[in-house]
């Protein structure tokens, strides 16, 4: 496909809310510059601990007032609260398990990617180690969740009682 149809494709990608747990800083910088250029101008969310990753879907503390992402871009490698505890976490709590979670790490050790999916992650992928590579699969990840998967709609917010 031609780059200007796949950028046409791309920008018509309807928004969601991304929420990406990364802890190294130059690849937050790198994921971030590959999904704007993927099409998300909005609604893109940066935690460098998988703690954090857990205050904000919990909407807790400086997270109360955060969207509930529509998708979580997960790397594996979290000080303190390892990412494999915050999908552990998050695929068991009612409110978030629907939340897809696409996990990424540096390897593909098949003991890594059997626990992802006995987690019930959504996908496991090897970060590739060229820039246009990482590009084109975030372009692609993001094409495929906003605009092939039919995600789950947010829940209706509850109306407050009248006192």
């Amino acid at each position: 496909m031609p780059n200007s149809s796949r950028s046409h494709d791309l920008a018509s990608c309807r928004q969601i809310e991304v929420l990406v747990v990364q802890s190294n800083p130059a690849d937050t910088l790198l994921t971030v510059e590959a999904f704007h250029a993927a099409g998300l101008t909005t609604g893109l969310s940066c935690v460098t601990e998988g703690e954090d990753a857990l205050s904000y879907v919990a909407r807790e503390g400086k997270y109360a007032h955060v969207p509930t992402p529509d998708l979580i871009f997960l790397d594996l490698s979290q000080p303190r609260v390892s990412g494999l505890e915050v999908l552990k976490v998050i695929k068991s709590t009612p409110e978030l398990m629907h939340i897809p979670i696409v996990v990424a790490a540096g390897s593909d050790d098949p003991k890594f990617v059997r626990a992802v999916y006995a987690l019930n992650g959504n996908c496991f992928i090897r970060k590739p180690g060229e820039l246009n590579e990482f590009v084109r699969f975030i372009e692609s990840c993001y094409e495929f969740w906003s605009r092939v998967v039919t995600l789950c709609p947010q829940p209706l917010k509850k109306a407050k009682r009248a006192v």
